[in-house]
């Protein structure tokens, strides 16, 4: 399980409120303090107001892909950035979220015990990379 994941903050940018909320219930049962949006601009809102450790983005979204998202989120002013989970349909998936340097991805439909070993996986990688940056 991921480590203290109490305090690891996940931003779930999905536009199917069916699909944004099943996983916000899952990750939030597991421990994870969960917020949601269901466009890119208002990913990247709520990206500058929590900080979060991590961003599952839905690919394809109704302003945009959620791969730009992701190029969005290396600029300098969205530093230090979060991991990065591209999931989606398409058949391209994986070439998508290459191409926006995610650090994994997951084809729809996903298995919900999936879903949370990348995240447990994502986060605890994240959180031991932030601990080896401080002295």
């Amino acid at each position: 399980m991921a480590m203290d994941c109490h305090a690891h903050r996940i931003l779930v940018v999905e536009d199917d409120p069916a699909i944004a909320d099943l996983i916000a219930w899952v990750l939030a049962d597991a421990g994870f303090t969960v917020y949601t949006a269901p466009t890119v601009a208002q990913g990247l809102a709520l990206y500058e107001q929590i900080k979060p450790d991590l961003v599952v983005a839905d690919l394809m979204l109704p302003d945009g892909l959620g791969s730009h998202l992701l190029q969005q989120l290396q600029r300098p002013e969205y530093q230090p950035a979060a991991a990065t989970l591209v999931m989606s349909a398409l058949p391209r998936t994986h070439q998508y979220a290459t191409d926006a340097r995610a650090d994994a991805y997951l084809p729809k439909p996903f298995d919900l015990d999936e879903l949370l070993d990348v995240v447990d996986r994502l986060v605890d990688r994240t959180a031991a990379q932030a601990f080896s940056s401080h002295p």
